[in-house]
């Protein structure tokens, strides 16, 4: 009987543990329904923010508008430079205009307009066709020759260029053999006849009217070589300022140290080179 507790000291006991439970553990059950509700919440609240700036982002990027400022500058700065190259290109040729500006005050001036043409005879025989003349022309011709009032020739403000590149034949092998091999246009691009005198025309050109003929004495330069030579011209002067004409000189491949084309369907070459230019200009004067 002594080691069993009485009824009431159970009962006792059982109150006190009912107590201690209560006091202790109660409230533990309750937290676990808070804990799921509070992350539900933040879960439905990230979604809606991300879903909210993309569009925030996206709103802003065409704001900017960088594409349209890109294209609008590139055009504007374009046509500026354009022109620019397009005029010096231009300029970058006319050294005939610039001998022309040379010419002293109150000089009467003829000065070559379109229409003018410098042409190349020469005669050859060829292995398919046997004997033919090759004939190069050019338009790209320009100049002037100053006359004092005496009627003498200004060499210095006097000069007739032919762009030896633009020769054209009926021959695009002769034509890249003359540039390449007997004319060396990419170094001397230029064939230039300075006059120095003109016999047979009266003191004043301003004055000469109807046809005339004369010579035009002066230094023909092709390549590196000069040499003096001599037109023969004939010319019109309708009297009211315009001239046409035609003047020729002759001339070896010799003379200006140049080579015959040599080629396996040209049999002979001829020495001699005619060279001819059909004119056309305007006389100025004070």
């Amino acid at each position: 009987m002594r080691f069993f507790p009485s009824f009431s000291a159970l009962l006792a006991l059982m109150l006190m543990a009912a107590v201690l439970m209560v006091a202790c553990g109660g409230p533990a059950p309750e937290p676990p329904p808070a804990a799921p509700a509070a992350p539900a919440a933040p879960a439905t609240s990230a979604p809606v923010a991300a879903t909210q700036a993309p569009p925030a982002a996206a709103t802003a990027a065409p704001t900017v508008a960088a594409p349209t400022a890109g294209p609008t500058t590139a055009p504007a700065a374009a046509p500026t430079v354009a022109p620019t190259e397009a005029m010096t290109a231009t300029v970058a040729p006319t050294e005939a205009q610039a001998q022309e500006t040379a010419a002293p005050d109150g000089a009467t001036v003829f000065t070559l307009s379109e229409g003018t043409i410098a042409r190349y005879k020469v005669e050859e025989v060829l292995a398919s066709t046997g004997f033919k003349i090759a004939t190069g022309e050019t338009m790209d011709v320009a100049g002037s020759i100053a006359f004092d009032d005496d009627g003498n020739v200004v060499a210095d403000g006097s000069r007739i260029a032919v762009q030896a590149a633009t020769l054209r034949t009926d021959s695009n092998r002769r034509d890249g053999y003359v540039r390449n091999r007997t004319l060396l246009t990419d170094t001397w691009p230029e064939v230039v006849f300075q006059p120095t005198s003109v016999v047979g025309l009266p003191a004043s050109i301003a004055d000469a009217s109807g046809p005339a003929e004369f010579t035009i004495t002066g230094n023909l330069t092709v390549k590196d070589q000069t040499r003096e030579v001599r037109w023969d011209a004939m010319a019109e002067f309708p009297g009211d300022g315009t001239v046409t004409g035609f003047a020729s000189v002759t001339f070896t491949f010799e003379d200006f140290g140049m080579d015959k084309p040599r080629v396996a369907i040209v049999v002979s070459v001829e020495d001699e080179i005619l060279l001819e230019l059909d004119f056309a200009g305007t006389i100025t004067g004070p």
